[in-house]
């Protein structure tokens, strides 16, 4: 397995010692050995928005102590690690990765992406899947991100946005502001990465079929506000009042973390039609989860924060604490399955496209990354998440950080959380 460790201290020399200190200690233990047939090694750093400053001392006492050169990582309002999580306070998590030779190759604005097509000296493709970290004030991310989603041959992008304003968001080889960095796997380097959602789809999935902006104007050929009622059980030509103000006073009560819609693009959506699942309606967690923002009571339009397309496909949802868990229940539940599962039917996962599961193996290591509006503030303590993901997978080096956009199959999520693992 993958050494790990994590540390909170306000001064970053205790906390760096901390860690090493762990990383040291694990040297000891048989499950943490050495593989020889793994010569690469990469380091994994992820550390709170206090020790932005400090990060090139910090990246300096790493390589002395591990002896590794090559690190990626980013700043972020919190950190997290196996069991644990800390938030807005002084803290860091690390982790040693080891891979074959040739599987890693690290990436930013100093240092290019290999060439669409490159191959590795074993012949392997280059670019078959990504870790990235992006500054959030970077311009055109969901452009940036159509762009590797071209580069990268199987879209297994995945990460999330680092903290903004700092003087080193984010780490590829030594400490930059702005853009994106990371690393990019080539095939062959087993990874399985799943999302979760925070949220319970309220009535049904409607198409949207009148935009003006952000605002959605009709749904199913209906003011998208008629449809919101209805699907809150409500009438909206009731003679008790206003629909708007009975709109506003559901919604007060009933969603405390409020009102957020799933999105479906047209593609996905004529997907999962043309399959018959669930009469083309996706499930929660096939969604991209983003607020509404507003109304508008005369025109009984909703403003959300995403650009449309006529014929995309929406769901309201809630957000609440017991969706979240239950959801993160779901996608450990599905890994830990497919983990154990039996030669025939990993057989059938693997056709059907899943990338890297290995039957009766535990992963050498997993990197977690949670949208900063989950954890304390969705389920009332810090570390609620990662102890789930132990509980249902066991207690496999783990590290994380709390994401203001999280990045899942090379598209831009909220509210969610990413789980990969590492085999």
């Amino acid at each position: 397995m993958f050494r790990f460790g994590h540390a909170t201290h306000p001064n970053w020399r205790e906390a760096l010692e901390l860690v090493l200190v762990q990383l040291e200690g694990q040297m000891q233990l048989e499950q943490f050995a050495s593989d020889i047939s793994r010569p690469q090694k990469l380091g994994l750093i992820y550390a709170t928005e206090a020790f932005a400053e400090n990060m090139p001392q910090i990246l300096q006492g790493l390589r002395q102590r591990t002896g590794i050169k090559e690190w990626v990582g980013g700043l972020a309002p919190g950190v997290c690690s196996s069991g644990v999580e800390y938030y807005q306070e002084p803290a860091l998590a690390v982790m040693l990765m080891e891979f074959p030779a040739d599987s890693a190759r690290v990436f930013s604005g100093k240092l290019p992406l290999p060439k669409p097509g490159t191959v590795t000296a074993s012949g392997r493709d280059a670019m078959y899947s990504a870790l990235i970290h992006i500054d959030p004030l970077t311009e055109d991310i969901d452009d940036l991100l159509d762009d590797l989603s071209l580069k990268v041959s199987t879209r297994q992008i995945f990460g999330g946005l680092v903290c903004a304003g700092a003087a080193n968001t984010h780490i590829a080889l030594e400490p930059l502001s702005g853009g994106v960095s990371g690393v990019v796997f080539a095939s062959g380097l087993p990874i399985e990465v799943r999302m979760t959602q925070g949220v319970q789809v309220v009535g049904v999935e409607h198409e949207i079929t009148g935009l003006r902006g952000n605002f959605v104007e009709e749904l199913d050929g209906m003011p998208a506000l008629d449809v919101l009622l209805a699907d809150l059980g409500l009438q909206p030509d009731s003679d008790e009042g206003d629909p708007a103000s009975q709109a506003a006073e559901v919604l007060a009560k009933r969603f405390a973390h409020g009102l957020f819609v799933g999105l479906t693009d047209r593609a996905l959506a004529e997907s999962i039609a043309l399959k018959g699942l669930t009469a083309g309606r996706s499930e929660a967690h096939q969604l991209k989860v983003r607020p509404v923002v507003g109304m508008d009571p005369n025109k009984k339009s909703l403003a959300v924060a995403e650009d449309f397309k006529l014929g995309d496909r929406l769901a309201f949802c809630t957000r609440d604490e017991n969706s979240a868990r239950v959801d993160l229940t779901r996608m450990c539940a599905e890994l830990r399955e497919d983990l154990d599962a039996p030669a025939p039917k990993l057989n059938e996962l693997q056709a059907a496209g899943f990338s890297g599961i290995h039957s009766q193996r535990k992963p050498r290591g997993a990197v977690y990354i949670a949208c900063n509006g989950r954890g304390a503030a969705l389920f009332g303590l810090q570390g609620v998440e990662q102890q789930i993901v132990r509980e249902q997978l066991g207690d496999i080096p783990l590290i994380g950080f709390s994401a203001n956009g999280e990045i899942f199959r090379g598209a831009l999520y909220g509210y969610t959380g990413v789980l990969a693992l590492f085999f």
